[in-house]
């Protein structure tokens, strides 16, 4: 999924800066950008269907050629309500990777493996994420952006050979029936004696709130370093490029904290974490300020999203699995869609700062539910059981 993860790092640099050039209100970039997410929410959990009925291999490979067709369009978009479309599309396509590849590796993983299995799925997202948009930053400084749009439709069609190969010879059939008796137990320990949708919908809550702030962080950060402090796309790529960097790193030791600590503490200490980084960015005055509350925001995300994602993924029945994480998309896609809507009115009514606010109310609250609703952390099975990962 790197190269796609890449093309969508271009995305993310690429349309706000056309948006500012189409000399788009703040009201009209927050709703346009907020299509990224209203296509996640439509699309994720028909791909998660699929992925239950036909496996993993065809609805990836044709998700990703479709991502490249929509990139090709939206490098053509010359108003704003053509990149809205084409954002909204393009985003449906690209989130076919989220249900099927987590719920892959989390039924294919051992339980102590789980989590930094799903945090190494993560880091990459975010790594190349944040290199295609360190590369974006760099490039509109020399070519026009629509340029640019269009040479990174080719990034998704390499996914998509790519994943033709992962999956040559994989059975869907078999890999749902390989499912073992510890397999069973670790299920019921993580949901400490609820039920599947209360463990659904504590997490949900959770990744709502968390993702308003990642959603409008990924909106407004650009915006943030050009508008507000007045610098160049190229500062404004370095950020976010610093941004999926540190953040990808730090997503591996996160998931064996929650490993290791468990789910409970990892996302309570996640959550605060991410409100102080977003305090940070609100009160920035210059570019270092931003870089510094870059890295605390890495840090939360790093130790809460580990473990949330595997919390829910061995919590969830076997053979609806893609369909259960295809619907704990959604509510991050809610939460992606949100964020750039809430961060564009705070910034029409109290300036671009009062939306970083608003996101660390909102991680704040993500750490209280942790600990007043999540129950105690599994210790895990049996130790003869890890000789068999899956």
């Amino acid at each position: 999924m790197t190269f796609s993860t890449l093309a969508l790092g271009f995305l993310l640099i690429c349309l706000p800066l056309e948006l500012r050039e189409l000399h788009a209100t703040p009201n009209q970039i927050g709703l346009t950008l907020a299509m990224f997410g209203f296509g996640m929410f439509a699309f994720e959990m028909v791909w998660g269907v699929l992925g239950d009925r036909i496996g993993y291999r065809i609805p990836l490979v044709l998700s990703q050629l479709l991502f490249a067709g929509c990139i090709v369009l939206l490098s053509r978009a010359d108003t704003i309500v053509l990149i809205a479309i084409g954002y909204f599309a393009a985003s449906g396509m690209l989130v076919a990777a989220g249900p099927l590849a987590r719920s892959y590796l989390g039924t294919a993983l051992h339980s102590r493996l789980r989590a930094t299995g799903l945090a190494l799925l993560t880091a990459q997202w975010v790594i190349a994420e944040a290199v295609g948009s360190g590369a974006g930053g760099q490039l509109i400084e020399h070519f026009p952006i629509r340029s640019v749009l269009l040479a990174s439709a080719v990034l998704p069609v390499v996914s998509a050979l790519l994943a033709l190969w992962v999956f040559k010879g994989y059975s869907h059939s078999k890999h749902v029936d390989s499912w073992t008796a510890d397999d069973e137990a670790r299920m019921e320990e993580s949901r400490g004696g609820g039920s599947v949708m209360r463990v659904l919908m504590v997490t949900a809550s959770m990744v709502l709130l968390l993702q308003i702030g990642a959603g409008g962080e990924l909106a407004l950060l650009p915006l943030l370093v050009t508008a507000h402090l007045h610098l160049s796309a190229a500062n404004a790529g370095a950020a976010m490029l610093v941004a999926g960097v540190v953040g990808g790193v730090l997503l591996v030791p996160g998931g064996m904290a929650s490993d290791r600590w468990g789910r409970k503490p990892t996302m309570i200490a996640g959550g605060l974490i991410s409100a102080v980084g977003f305090v940070v960015y609100a009160t920035a005055g210059a570019f270092g300020q931003v870089v510094v509350g870059v890295v605390i925001r890495a840090l939360g995300a790093a130790l809460i999203w580990p473990a949330a994602t595997a919390w829910i993924a061995e919590s969830m029945p076997r053979r609806r699995h893609a369909f259960f994480m295809g619907l704990f998309g959604e509510f991050e896609n809610a939460g992606v869609t949100i964020g750039p809507i809430l961060g564009g009115l705070a910034w029409s009514l109290a300036g671009i700062q009062s939306a970083f606010y608003a996101y660390a109310a909102a991680a704040l609250l993500a750490a209280i539910i942790a600990a007043l609703a999540v129950g105690r952390s599994p210790k895990g099975l049996s130790r003869s059981s890890v000789a068999v990962p899956r």
